[in-house]
């Protein structure tokens, strides 16, 4: 079949979205399916390359990896339409998605949306704004998604979070799929020394490493304040951040009222082929984000044989203190702790990086690609059986399935 994606974020920008949807792109064919996407270029004209159409962009450009726009009416889309897509597959709710719907009710055909944001972002002490927050996203995303057939969420957490604002379209929890092979094929001693080199960081150093967007719900910075803590006690430590995004300045700026530099390391945006070789250069994994949906960054860290240190799991669906593979913390001073003692016990790290990696296999790339498949396979038998009970008029097969990456 025909499946036309959709998402507002896309190369050379690497985020969660963009990792989910080049991973789509490469595997959906595999599959028997022929696959296009549809994101927001970064042009103000419009232009087809390589299987993507690039939407004429805004002049207004607020974030700084990626591009909106307010205009629908876009000269590729009379090509898409004449491509005649069977399913429209959405990553975003905002930009890319008014194209989503306006194509899947052009042809009338299912549109199926994965959530991949977790919209509860704030911390205990904002609690205020949290609930204010919470009910207007809420009620924004309700509105977004209602003429959706089908949604996906990557973590059981995450599927409650939509069914706390009350969205009632099926929903099928689905955790994304990495490929395991490129994380965990180990880089040559000798290429792992000269990065690390390259990047300032002796044999002696321990590295913790940092992959993220560089934006405000990471909470990078609360990363760098306890860090800041450990480099009192523990010399060897080092920490390397690894992304690119808004915060990216400001935090900076932080190492640097800390007299952090050289000790703290932004390699700023990478490419997504390279993300794995920084991974391998380090020894930890280390996280303050409290509010992950699916935790690629996680799953990529213990493919790639690290511990990881994190401030939740849920995302994950298993507990990485009892696998083995990682510790959580809620405080500095837990932070400092956990580090002190395995920064002085490499056997520690080892052990519990070779556990990291196993726990990662339940996330094999190829099977979420078939279980993907499948839905969409199903969706569209669906809608060929019941033309005329599309979208929000659907309301048969309401019972959410769950799907375990085993």
């Amino acid at each position: 079949m025909k499946i036309l994606i959709t998402t507002d974020f896309y190369l050379p920008y690497t985020t969660g979205v963009t990792t989910v949807v080049v991973n789509e792109m490469a595997t959906l064919p595999l599959q028997g399916h022929e696959v296009r996407l549809l994101t927001i270029g970064d042009r103000q004209k419009s232009y087809y390359q390589d299987g993507v159409y690039h939407m004429q962009a805004s002049r207004l450009k607020p974030f700084g990896d990626s591009y909106m726009t307010f205009s629908y009416k876009d000269p590729l889309l009379e090509e898409i339409l004449a491509w005649k897509p069977d399913l429209v597959h959405s990553n975003n709710e905002f930009f890319s998605m008014g194209y989503a719907k306006r194509i899947a009710k052009a042809l009338h055909i299912p549109l199926l949306h994965t959530c991949h944001t977790d919209f509860t972002r704030y911390d205990a002490e904002q609690r205020i704004r949290h609930t204010l927050w919470d009910t207007a996203m809420a009620l924004i995303i309700k509105q977004r998604v209602k003429h959706c057939d089908l949604l996906i969420s990557p973590s059981s957490a995450h599927k409650a979070m939509l069914e706390r604002y009350r969205i009632l379209k099926p929903i099928e929890v689905l955790p994304s799929g990495i490929d395991l092979q490129r994380f965990g094929l180990r880089i040559d001693d000798e290429l792992r020394s000269r990065m690390r080199s390259d990047l300032l960081f002796k044999k002696e150093h321990i590295v913790l490493v940092s992959v993220c967007r560089l934006a405000p719900e990471k909470r990078v910075n609360r990363t760098i304040d306890a860090f800041f803590l450990l480099s009192l006690l523990e010399d060897s430590a080092r920490l390397l951040i690894v992304g690119g995004g808004p915060k990216l300045e400001s935090l900076q700026q932080q190492v640097k009222d800390f007299g952090l530099e050289g000790r703290v390391v932004f390699t700023g945006s990478v490419p997504c082929e390279s993300v794995h070789r920084y991974y391998q250069a380090s020894d930890l994994f280390v996280s303050s984000s409290i509010r992950e949906s699916q935790g690629l960054g996680f799953v990529e860290a213990m493919a790639s044989g690290l511990p990881v240190l994190l401030c939740e799991d849920g995302s994950l669906g298993f507990s990485i203190e009892d696998s083995g593979c990682g510790f959580l913390y809620q405080d500095e001073k837990r932070f400092v702790s956990i580090l002190t003692t395995l920064i002085n016990n490499p056997s520690r790290i080892k052990e519990m990086g070779e556990r990291a990696k196993e726990a990662s296999e339940r996330f094999n790339l190829q099977q979420w690609a078939f279980l993907l498949s499948s839905i969409c396979s199903r969706l569209q038998t669906e809608s060929a059986l019941n033309p005329g009970n599309q979208s929000n008029d659907r309301r048969h097969n309401q019972q959410s399935r769950q799907h375990a990456i085993q």
